[in-house]
């Protein structure tokens, strides 16, 4: 009796982690849906091959979980690119605060792993809650139809904004290098601020 009970509690787990799985990824898990498990397929919305970003000497894609044989290229450049960037501005923002420098106005003196719960007190967090959310539903109703394989002419997170006319090649590249790290920092910097460590973080 004890047996069937068992494989029927692993059989309930299974069926609740299936329901929940899809709510815990959030909408850039659900709204990147797997290609055909051909890398054929995959190469019409773009090729990994060609893309900018290799790491190793020979020049070769390091992707030991195959993931370009599984989704769109061209989502996970778009999604590479701006977490990317959302990191760099993290990192910059997360060591600033902890130097003391803070925006005119906000009188919110705390630590950067504080400064969440502080700003939700405050109210400040609904103000960057609405400039985040209009972002993305814009960056949502953009890429969400291209998710078909057919980007077209549209280069991912290239959103034509460049006053300065910065592009070339070298910077994307810095560009991707740089995100890549600042994802790693931004990750690093939490973990050891809130194991209590404070700056720098050792």
């Amino acid at each position: 009796a004890g047996s069937v009970d068992s494989t029927q509690l692993v059989h309930q787990l299974h069926k609740m982690l299936g329901a929940i799985s899809p709510l815990a990824l959030g909408l850039a898990g659900a709204a990147a849906p797997s290609v055909a498990v051909t890398r054929a397929a995959v190469s019409m919305a773009g090729s990994v091959d060609s893309m900018i970003g290799k790491y190793s000497i020979k020049g070769t894609v390091y992707d030991p979980l195959d993931l370009a044989s599984k989704y769109d290229v061209n989502w996970l450049r778009e999604a590479e690119l701006k977490h990317g960037r959302v990191c760099m501005l993290a990192v910059a923002g997360f060591l600033a605060n902890d130097a003391g420098w803070g925006l005119p106005g906000l009188d919110i003196k705390c630590s950067s792993i504080e400064a969440h719960d502080r700003m939700v007190e405050s109210g400040h967090m609904w103000a960057l809650l609405a400039v985040v959310g209009v972002c993305e539903f814009l960056h949502f109703s953009v890429v969400v139809p291209k998710l078909d394989g057919d980007w077209g002419d549209w280069e991912p997170g290239n959103y034509g904004l460049d006053p300065f006319k910065l592009d070339s090649p070298s910077r994307r590249e810095a560009e991707l290098k740089n995100g890549r790290l600042a994802m790693l920092a931004f990750s690093g910097l939490v973990t050891q601020a809130a194991l209590g460590h404070a700056a720098p973080y050792i």
